[in-house]
């Protein structure tokens, strides 16, 4: 196994394979890697030269003995492990960042899928550049192992220029998924007044609606958030932004209410109690309280979180903070002030519906797959990157995820 450690690059061997294909991992978890990087790293070293380059374990990432003893039936799998003092540093901000890049130059990948939340390591690496990135995307019932590649980690609600036949045969293959989607979105009014009284939701005010991100200490894409942080600091800078013309109603991350301590959050939404609350994540009717306030509130409050296709669905004004792009149609602000001023105006623009459907049902047929789908090839995975617009794979796309909600079911 070789090293990379002290800044010492490492001389790649040449196997003279036409496709040389590098996983940037230093972000990775476990359970990623387990469930998402293994399957297609399994897929594509059947073929091509897979190489993967990755911190040891720290602070819940990291490649380690599990992860190595995973693939050692791939005896033609190259490992370049970072075991040097300053291995911690790759997750953020790499201490000896020219030496990372030189190597990956002297590797010369054609292609490099990363898990990585340092976006300016990655962006001078030669090849083909994608980042692995979750592909669920709530209302769709998108299991938690499937993904998508992107050129940035929280490029959110991206759409190609459609044709017009494209665009009706997406409205076409999507239309029964829409049509029972649709169908969850006319909810009683009886029971938007049940929710908004369990809330305790005011009336003589918007309600704006925040739903927190992640913050364990694996999760080192919180690096990109705009805004204070943690969690209890955001907080903070919006009580101290946001006066009480408004009723900001939070949903915490499930996992960190899973993994995490809340109790500085917690006692900093307290502490303005005729302006804020925490809500609990599932409401009374089982359903998730995120989803239900993206439904009833004026607004949404998000950085890059996936809650963004909430509002998209729902068609609820946006604010996005955040340094990723943002795709037109969803009509997003950028700036606090001019957001709250439209909201309470009434006038706050909403995402387009019908591009909603459409970008809906895209993300289903061309963007998201599943890595352990038996009928993934190597191949498979290396158009995706190739031909990132692809009619030629919607209807197998949609049939996939009408087959896993079946499952689900």
């Amino acid at each position: 196994m070789s090293r990379l450690s002290g800044g010492i690059a490492l001389q790649p061997s040449e196997l003279g394979q036409s496709v040389r294909i590098l996983f940037y991992l230093p972000v990775i978890t476990p359970w990623w890697f387990d469930a998402i990087v293994a399957p297609m790293v399994e897929r594509l070293a059947e073929g091509h030269e897979v190489h993967i380059l990755a911190p040891v374990p720290w602070s819940g990432t990291g490649v380690g003995p599990d992860q190595i003893g995973r693939c050692a039936h791939l005896s033609q799998l190259h490992w370049h492990i970072v075991d040097g003092p300053d291995h911690p540093t790759m997750r953020c901000e790499p201490a000896d960042r020219a030496g990372i890049i030189e190597f990956v130059h002297t590797l010369a990948p054609d292609y490099v899928l990363c898990r990585s939340a340092d976006c300016e390591t990655v962006q001078a690496f030669p090849g083909t550049v994608r980042h692995i990135m979750e592909g669920g995307a709530a209302p769709l019932s998108i299991p938690p192992e499937w993904v998508i590649f992107q050129q940035a980690p929280f490029d959110h609600g991206l759409l190609p220029d459609l044709t017009e036949a494209e665009a009706a045969r997406l409205d076409v293959l999507f239309a029964p998924e829409w049509e029972r989607l649709s169908a969850e979105r006319r909810t009683s009014r009886h029971m938007r007044k049940a929710f908004r009284e369990w809330a305790e939701l005011p009336k003589d005010r918007a309600v704006l609606t925040i739903p927190l991100e992640y913050e364990h200490e694996e999760n080192f894409f919180a690096m990109h958030r705009i805004g204070a942080r943690p969690n209890a600091a955001l907080v903070a800078e919006l009580a101290e932004r946001i006066d009480d013309r408004f009723f900001l109603a939070f949903t915490n991350h499930p996992l960190n209410e899973k993994h995490v301590d809340n109790s500085a959050v917690i006692a900093a939404i307290a502490a303005h109690p005729e302006r804020m609350r925490l809500l609990p994540g599932i409401d009374p009717e089982d359903a998730s309280t995120t989803m239900t306030l993206a439904r009833d509130a004026d607004g949404m409050m998000i950085g890059d979180t996936k809650a963004f296709a909430l509002g998209a669905f729902y068609g609820t004004p946006m604010l996005r903070r955040t340094h990723f792009r943002t795709g037109e149609w969803l009509n997003a602000y950028n700036d606090m002030d001019d957001f709250l001023r439209a909201v309470e105006e009434g006038r706050a623009a909403v995402p387009d519906d019908d591009y909603a459907r459409r970008w809906f049902a895209y993300h289903v047929a061309n963007n998201v797959f599943d890595p352990n789908d038996p009928d993934l090839m190597g191949a498979d995975i290396l158009a995706r990157i190739d031909m990132p617009h692809d009619p030629a794979r919607w209807e197998n796309g949609i049939a996939r995820y009408r087959a896993a909600m079946e499952v689900d079911a």
